[in-house]
């Protein structure tokens, strides 16, 4: 009896789910419910993947900001590379965090306030899917934004930023989402649109404020709306008018030491553009010397987007065209901010891979469109070019995203330091790159004789001297990825000595020889991918190539003086 009733049961729960299946809204809602699902998987796996070490130094400004806030007795973050609203967002969920786990180490340390802001960005990046399938549907059709939000699902550049607690997953959320807004007030000039729209783009602006690049979109949308329809110059006047106040006062609500603090602010921002333009050299850019400007950015597009990014730049090059032909007002909308901000931005001294993370869903709609477009000539050929991007894209995001399924290196290289070198050992590290080991356990640095060389130093007879004394004097050197060899050892007219520094170490000519390495490159199917010829920040922070040499010849300062002036 209750067997039959349970058969019962499920032969009327699958005519019921039969009948689901059989509408098509229900298709696409589940569709869009399963790609958020996995792009979640994708993106929260192991926030805390180095272990509260926060090897990105990004990430260390902005904890160091939010331990710095106390609500409402001390609000100046006192850092403005970033704007207030991220700041107080983390710091915001660090409180409630603390008050329900009653651990005050949620406000305080670095650590924990990193796994906060890799929550939020995670966040940001998987609801990101949202605003992508809306604006490609408005601007095509519902199979296009299907398989935009499927690419952007395996993006491996949204991936990557998802683990870090910076900013970019979250303007990316904004760009996109303005954009979709701006599409809409122009479709229907409507005064709650126009709010919707001043808030999103004053929470970007608040969140960095060199989105206020994004206003170009709205704007863009009033000014057709203005050529369009003069006779409602009134009614367009005061909405925009609406707009303005109303995204002023988010920014000023929610990044308000942006003015109290305006001189730090201002003195941020030139620092920050200064080193963006090359106008102020900083070490830390030396890679980007003799790159080429718009073609350096697009080859590391197939770091962010896999195969993809073919798709993506064509793509985008026949939105252009159709824009100018068709002067489709929504086309020229989605258009006119990746057109000007990749002009702009792409000429840059500093081509850091981040800048490029806004414009990945305007390239991958792009990409959907085009895709689409041969389906529509060529069925055939179309159709087989769609799966093998969406295989392609797929293989490479498991591929990358398998870094994060192992320890990251630099704790790896900590352990092996830890077991394999003697303690009070005199042991080497480089500047401007974190130092290792990092501390495990009962372990930590303060078991060795730690000194760190200054490699950006000014070539010449002193830094001759002073690399040969610190090399004959020590046991082991700690290179903690390729942040500077991978840069210094190209630069032989500015580094000659420095370079061949590296040049003698690599090749076992300095007495040390290579004791330990350790890497996690992208890997699938027992197939490693090697990017040591990506972006320099693409690799660096979240799974550097750590190599460790030890002193196995005790070469004397003299002796080693001699091999760097020859």
């Amino acid at each position: 009896m209750r067997l039959s009733l349970v058969r019962k049961w499920l032969m009327n729960y699958l005519k019921m789910f039969k009948e689901i299946l059989k509408n098509k809204k229900t298709h696409t809602f589940f569709l869009i419910f399963f790609l958020i699902i996995v792009a979640s998987i994708f993106r929260f796996y192991n926030l805390n993947w180095d272990l509260g070490n926060f090897f990105h130094p990004d990430e260390r400004n902005i904890d160091n900001a939010v331990a710095r806030i106390i609500f409402f007795s001390q609000l100046n973050p006192q850092f403005f590379a970033y704007g207030g609203f991220s700041i107080y967002l983390y710091r915001a969920a660090a409180d409630l965090t603390a008050f329900i786990t009653h651990n005050s180490s949620w406000t305080s340390d670095w650590g924990l306030l990193n796994v906060i802001g890799r929550f939020f960005s995670a966040l940001f990046s998987t609801i990101t899917i949202l605003p992508i399938y809306f604006l490609a549907k408005k601007l095509s059709n519902k199979k296009i934004a299907l398989l935009a939000i499927a690419l952007y699902t395996f993006t491996v550049t949204s991936i990557q930023t998802a683990h870090f607690g910076v900013t970019e997953s979250l303007i990316t959320l904004i760009g996109i989402s303005i954009c979709l807004f701006s599409v809409l007030l122009y479709k229907k000039l409507d005064l709650k649109t126009a709010i919707a729209l001043a808030f999103i783009t004053g929470i970007g602006i608040a969140a960095k404020t060199t989105t206020i690049s994004y206003l170009i979109m709205p704007l863009a949308s009033y000014f057709i709306l203005l050529i369009k329809r003069q006779n409602k110059f009134t009614t367009l006047f005061f909405n925009f008018f609406i707009f303005a106040v109303v995204c002023f006062l988010v920014f000023i609500i929610l990044s308000p030491y942006t003015f109290l603090d305006f001189g730090k602010f201002m003195e941020s921002m030139n620092y920050e553009s200064g080193v963006a333009t090359g106008s102020l050299p900083v070490v830390y850019t030396l890679q980007f010397d003799h790159t080429l400007p718009y073609l350096f950015q697009i080859k590391n597009f197939f770091w962010q987007m896999g195969l993809n990014a073919i798709f993506a730049v064509l793509g985008f090059i026949y939105v252009l065209f159709m824009t100018i032909k068709k002067r489709k007002p929504e086309y020229i909308i989605f258009s006119i901010f990746p057109l000007i901000y990749f002009l702009y931005v792409g000429s840059w001294h500093t081509k850091f891979i981040r800048y490029m993370v806004p414009l990945m869903p305007f390239l991958i709609i792009s990409a959907s469109i085009l895709l689409f477009k041969i389906k529509s000539r060529f069925e055939r050929i179309g159709n087989l070019l769609i799966m093998f991007i969406l295989i392609t894209s797929i293989i490479w995001s498991l591929a990358f995203f398998s870094i994060y399924l192992r320890p990251q290196t630099r704790i790896e290289a900590s352990k092996w330091i830890y077991y394999n070198i003697p303690y009070n050992s005199k042991v080497l590290n480089e500047q401007w790159d974190d130092g290792l080991p990092v501390s495990i356990g009962q372990f930590n640095p303060g078991l060795y004789q730690i000194t760190s060389l200054a490699m950006y130093d000014q070539d010449g007879t002193d830094k001759i001297n002073y690399l040969a004394q610190n090399l004959s004097a020590s046991n082991y050197i700690i290179i903690n990825s390729r942040r500077l060899y991978g840069t210094l050892i190209h630069l032989t007219d500015k580094y000659p000595i420095t370079s061949k520094y590296y040049k003698l170490l690599f090749a076992g000519k300095l007495g040390y020889n290579q004791a330990a390495s350790f890497t996690s490159y992208p890997g699938i199917f027992g197939i490693s991918i090697n990017d040591d010829s990506s972006e320099e920040t693409f690799q660096v922070y979240d799974h550097p190539k750590v190599i460790i040499f030890k002193n196995v010849n005790h070469f004397s300062d003299e002796k080693i003086r001699k091999l760097l002036s020859n």
